[in-house]
């Protein structure tokens, strides 16, 4: 992450540390040019609707049904009063008049604005529920498939053969991975559409349950497999996100079709000059078509655009240069959708403009949190950020003080073997440390549960961090030694019998790898207390009044 990414974070979150003066005033909010006023800054007002916005912010970042305590609200009108208070001071220094602020406030107000219009016109849109209902189904739809894959397509087309002359298809699977020919497992597994791959998703799309694939090539191999079973898991997450989708779409539509209703309605191509104009050539060239006042579009009541505006805008594009695309002969399979590009922006705004979206307060709220936003990043970047500075002796001590943040968790591979009565558990782990090999007892145990049973969990040889295992495996494990077998009884009755094939020790981080997240944290550690610094010395100097009651 770069620099000012990450800074920028940092100032977005200086929040609730800043200012210690609780909200203490009993009496009536004051009321402001028609608005509610919980504090003022110099006179300035913080309204309620400003706050309230505060607090559902703060709502949406909440876990569960915990609601909002006072001493939060607190914290947020001083997290809002010292925001004004610095934006105040920035003001004062003229960084809101710096050409870079002012350029980016302009584009932001060019873009809520077209905003402001598109969001008014597609608040009615209402999702399809059948469309929708139809996707959930797709979307919660498994498919229960037996297979196995082959390294070597003759091996996968000898099973294929054998099943077509009517052979069993379980006992040639149970053959096939008897001999170590194929790889995979007797029991089958639930897949969903978006976990198969590309080409077992076609073949199961035509096949009937029971159907048996033919060889199918995949990255790692070939593969045949059955269709055993087709279920629907409900899941009201999943029927929540297809309406949003379908909502999405639709509304994506009805723009699609409201902009063009506005081109119709306000522009007019110049289709021959725009099929002339070639900006592949050398003849007359990048550069002159740059200059071009001939109107390629006509707006009504608006300035055209011309080839120039439409080249200058194409140029803006080019992020390797005019010269690489136009040797590319790249640019002439553009000029239609960047035309369109502008054109869209143009009688957007434009129509926005007539509606008076520009006066309403909605919009001049965004620009100007935006604009305070702007300002306030600008203030932190000029006025506090050059004094804060980094010692390598600083992030050494950090490290040596707080070695236990910059540790490698223990590690561990498993295997296991789950079975449904404890008695069949614990023998098989007496064979097993009597040296019966592990392969071998899992193919020939009695009484295993297979892994598709619901609720049993895989370990499959994967690299596992020991403190993220659910806890009764932490505690089965504990202590544990590679080599060394250990019973695990789940909740749900089931007995693993865990083989532990390789344990990573616990090992601090080296100095050099931790630096650079360590130097991130001092860094926002120092930021943040020269903004509060900041801060409380122009509060003690200001004027500032609240008038929420507790």
């Amino acid at each position: 992450m770069k620099k000012s990414d990450w800074m920028i974070k940092i100032i977005l979150a200086i929040s609730l540390w800043m200012g210690s003066q609780g909200i203490a005033s009993g009496q009536d909010l004051l009321v402001m040019k028609g608005k509610k006023v919980v504090a003022t800054v110099n006179g300035e007002p913080i309204t309620l609707e400003e706050f309230n916005r505060e607090v559902a912010g703060l709502h949406e970042g909440m876990a569960g049904d915990r609601k909002v305590e006072k001493k939060e609200n607190s914290e947020l009108l001083n997290r809002l009063i010292n925001a004004k208070l610095l934006i105040q001071e920035a003001r004062g220094m003229g960084l809101d008049e710096l050409k870079e602020v002012k350029e980016r406030v302009n584009v932001f107000a060019r873009v809520a604005l077209r905003d402001e219009l598109i969001e008014r016109h597609i608040q009615g849109v209402k999702p399809d529920e059948k469309e929708a209902e139809k996707l959930y189904r797709e979307s919660i739809k498994e498919f229960k498939i037996k297979s196995i894959l082959f390294d070597q397509e003759e091996n996968a087309k000898k099973m294929e053969h054998l099943l077509k002359e009517g052979k069993n298809f379980d006992e040639t699977l149970r053959k096939f991975l008897g001999d170590k020919t194929g790889k995979g497992s007797e029991e089958g597994n639930y897949l969903k559409n978006k976990d198969l791959l590309p080409e077992v998703a076609v073949a199961i799309s035509k096949m009937e349950i029971g159907s048996i694939s033919p060889v199918i090539r995949i990255p790692s191999g070939f593969t045949i497999f059955r269709l055993e079973e087709i279920r629907f898991v409900e899941d009201p997450k999943e029927k929540e996100n297809a309406r949003m989708e379908v909502l999405r779409q639709k509304q994506t539509k009805a723009k699609i079709k409201y902009i063009e209703g506005l081109k119709a309605k306000y522009s007019k191509i110049n289709e021959p000059l725009l099929k002339s104009l070639d900006f592949d050539s050398q003849d007359p060239g990048f550069d002159k078509l740059l200059k071009d006042k001939r109107a390629v579009a006509e707006i009504k009541g608006e300035k055209p655009v011309t080839v120039g505006e439409l080249a200058e805008f194409m140029k803006q594009q080019l992020y390797h240069g005019v010269e690489r695309a136009v040797e590319a002969k790249r640019l002439n399979k553009k000029k239609d959708l960047i035309l369109d590009e502008i054109l869209d922006k143009r009688v957007l705004r434009k129509e926005a403009l007539r509606l008076g979206l520009d006066k309403t307060e909605s919009y001049k709220n965004k620009v100007k949190e935006y604009e305070d936003s702007m300002v306030f990043g600008t203030f932190i970047q000029k006025a506090i950020v050059p004094d804060i500075k980094l010692r390598e002796e600083d992030l050494q001590a950090y490290y040596n003080s707080h070695i236990k943040e910059y540790t490698y968790p223990e590690m561990m591979k498993m295997v296991s073997l789950v079975f449904g009565k404890r008695d069949d558990a614990e023998r098989a782990i007496a064979n097993l440390r009597k040296g019966t090999n592990f392969q071998w007892m899992k193919e020939n145990a009695e009484g295993q549960i297979g892994q598709g049973t619901k609720g049993v969990l895989n370990f499959d040889g994967s690299l596992l961090t020991t403190k993220d295992l659910p806890e009764g495996v932490q505690k089965a494990v504990n202590g544990a030694k590679t080599g060394d077998f250990r019973l695990y009884e789940s909740p749900e009755n089931h007995y693993y019998v865990l083989y532990v094939q390789e344990v990573i020790p616990s090992k601090p981080q080296p100095y050099a790898e931790a630096r650079e997240k360590i130097a991130k944290k001092i860094y926002n550690e120092k930021l943040t207390k020269a903004v509060e610094e900041y801060a409380g010395k122009l509060r003690s100097v200001s004027d500032v009044k609240i008038y929420l009651k507790n």
